[in-house]
């Protein structure tokens, strides 16, 4: 038995101003790449060479720095087909059922001056979050992992806010209203229909 196949639906939004400066970042220091290859070919020698290899290592963070932005800007949280999609870095998605979501609520997470989580008693700052709660039935899933833009913790998988569109209450609102929507979707037997996938049914 499985939820009815839908298109991705997305939930949450990424945060675009810091993925754009992100984007504008790695341009800026592709320019400043092409600029010290057009001064190493302007000289020669040992000059040349350090040049060319400040050139190869400035493009080579600038490439790096471009994919993260064009990752920075896809959703945060979306659901696609019968899983809820979290994603908890660049190169890194949590696939959760979603039968095993039972809501999202807002939440906050003490940091340390380096933006790492820390106890509530040595935090410099708190940023806000989005918490996933999973059902009981489900605790099995939960893991330690942890990426730049969510981590689980305590068998809840937490989305940290900087990375996504501001986590305010209309944005709750609108998150568990899809979440309810998307739970009240006719379940499928793909065995029972005509259309039957072979091998499906025991």
């Amino acid at each position: 038995m499985t939820y009815s196949e839908t298109q991705k639906q997305t939930w949450l939004t990424s945060n675009l101003r810091l993925a754009s400066l992100l984007a504008g970042l790695a341009a800026f220091l592709v320019v400043v790449s092409l600029i010290l290859c057009g001064i190493a070919f302007r000289f020669s020698g040992g000059i040349s060479l350090v040049v060319l290899l400040c050139a190869a290592v400035i493009g080579t963070f600038s490439g790096t720095l471009g994919v993260v932005a064009f990752m920075a800007r896809k959703e945060r949280v979306f659901l696609e087909g019968s899983f809820v999609m979290v994603r908890m870095g660049p190169a890194s998605l949590e696939k959760i059922p979603l039968d095993a979501v039972e809501c999202f609520f807002l939440g906050s997470q003490p940091l340390d001056r380096l933006g790492e989580p820390v106890v509530a008693e040595d935090a410099d700052f708190r940023v806000g979050t989005l918490v996933v709660r999973i059902a009981e039935r489900f605790g099995d899933i939960a893991s330690v992992r942890r990426g730049p833009w969510a981590g689980w913790e305590d068998g809840y998988l937490i989305i940290d806010g900087r990375w996504s569109e501001p986590l305010i209450v209309e944005t709750l609102r609108r998150i568990n209203g899809r979440l309810a929507v998307a739970k009240r979707q006719p379940v499928v037997d793909r065995c029972a229909s005509n259309n039957a996938v072979e091998g499906c049914c025991g």
